[in-house]
């Protein structure tokens, strides 16, 4: 009797031990799961989640996979033990042997370890990778009303058993419970998306609408303008090309010059009016972007070599073709050259470059000058009609090349800061305008 009292009094104090990790683990999910009742954020919910857990119970990964909104496919959201980037890269979908098993498993919880026993060691090494990926030995589905939202997914830091089979029960109660905390959280995390989505769509709808308008008005403007002041131009210029220059003071003469200086600025406005007002309809067709870069410097061939001012090309070689309309192209390249002609001043450099991203069929055009830079105050203005920095300036030039660009479908944007020069980015897309194959067929 004497050696089968120690044993006995380590047995009861083993189930005493037993029954109050029991107790403190149900009242850690009770707690846990009256706090994540509250918490409607996903971000905020799946933090506390997995963090919990993962301290709680010292493992050494934690992780919360949820059902991409819009996607049949899954997704880790938050993750205690391994880095934001990399669980962050973690999809899967349908087909995948984990989510499978998610599956058909139910409510019940999954252990990698009684899992694998039952299938052949070709695909026990095939599962067990896929847990690996998930960082985990044991997965814990979130199911509402049939839907499988997700699962909470641990790994311990040794291959020990570290759940007990009532401890199991508990875990599995707890992901039932948690499982509509989840799905609510993810429907407000959805909501919340549409409605940004409701609003880009509104805000982009406004916005056509208001350059619909001013479309119409630069058309309408610049057609009643442009012909008086073509008319006004050439009678100047006629009464200064008379031969009998005598009747002449030479306060007529200088404005007569004076009007025709401004006649041409005024045409000048109509003429970016007119581009600004022409619809995509204009013709596209297939051509090569460094030759109307080319064609392009060659204009303004003459200021710059006055100047002292240095073009550089960067041009990637082997460029595949650009569909679009000439005119426009050059009016980018154009505006965006002499912007930073500007900026910079004689004896300045400037550099244009050119680069093709075959991955995603993109352009990149950017246009670098050695200017002042500009201002912070500024940045969000250079777009903007009729700002300009200049006395002389008209202000239309970089808002009708923003215009353009977004007829293509790309984009533009400007990075600069005082004394650090000015750099403008484009991107256009290779297929934005050009007919598919399928609209064509049913002409």
């Amino acid at each position: 009797m004497a050696a089968r009292f120690p044993r006995e009094l380590c047995g009861r104090r083993k189930k005493r031990l037993a029954v109050s990790r029991r107790s403190r683990v149900m009242m850690l999910f009770q707690r846990l799961i009256e706090e994540l009742e509250l918490v409607t954020d996903l971000r905020e919910l799946s933090n506390l989640l997995v963090n919990t857990l993962g301290e709680v119970f010292h493992l050494k990964a934690v992780s919360l996979l949820v059902r991409l909104p819009g996607k049949e496919e899954y997704g880790v959201v938050s993750a205690h033990g391994w880095s934001v980037t990399e669980y962050r890269k973690i999809k899967i979908g349908t087909g995948n042997p984990a989510l499978e098993l998610i599956k058909a498993a139910g409510p019940e919880i999954i252990l990698q370890d009684r899992v694998i026993r039952s299938l052949t060691w070709q695909e026990a090494n095939i599962l067990t990778g896929h847990f690996e990926v998930l960082h985990a030995t044991c997965l814990i589905p979130l199911w509402v009303k049939g839907e499988l939202v997700g699962s909470v997914n641990l790994l311990p830091y040794t291959s020990e058993k570290f759940l007990d089979e009532g401890e199991l029960r508990f875990f599995q109660d707890f992901g039932e419970r948690v499982a509509l905390s989840v799905r609510n959280a993810l429907l407000i995390h959805e909501l919340k998306i549409h409605n940004e989505e409701l609003r880009d769509k509104q805000s982009q709808l406004l916005q056509t609408a208001k350059l619909t308008a001013i479309e119409q008005l630069a058309s309408g403007v610049a057609h009643e303008i442009h012909n008086p002041l073509t008319i006004i131009s050439g009678k100047a210029q006629v009464l200064l090309l008379q031969k009998d220059r005598k009747t002449y003071d030479e306060k007529v003469e200088e404005v007569l010059k004076t009007i025709v200086k401004q006649t041409r600025r005024a045409a000048d406005i109509t003429k970016k009016l007119l581009m600004f007002s022409r619809a995509s309809a204009s013709p596209c067709e297939n051509l090569r972007l460094e030759t109307v870069l080319e064609d392009t410097i060659s204009l303004i061939a003459y200021q710059t070599s006055l100047e002292g001012i240095e073009i550089r090309r960067l041009i990637s070689r082997d460029l595949p073709a650009f569909y679009g309309n000439v005119q426009e192209l050059r009016e980018i390249f154009f505006n965006l050259i002499l912007n930073a002609l500007q900026a910079v001043g004689p004896g300045g450099i400037l550099q244009v470059g050119v680069t093709y991203q075959k991955a995603d069929k993109v352009f990149v055009i950017q246009v670098s000058d050695s200017g002042p830079g500009i201002p912070a105050a500024d940045i969000d203005k250079v777009f903007n009609p009729f700002y300009t920095t200049r006395p002389e300036g008209v202000g239309l030039g970089l808002f009708v090349t923003q215009q353009i660009v977004h007829r293509y479908g790309g984009s533009i944007r400007v990075e600069s800061a005082p004394g650090e020069g000015t750099l403008f980015v484009l991107e256009l897309p290779t297929e934005a305008l050009r007919p598919s194959v399928t609209a064509l067929a049913s002409l």
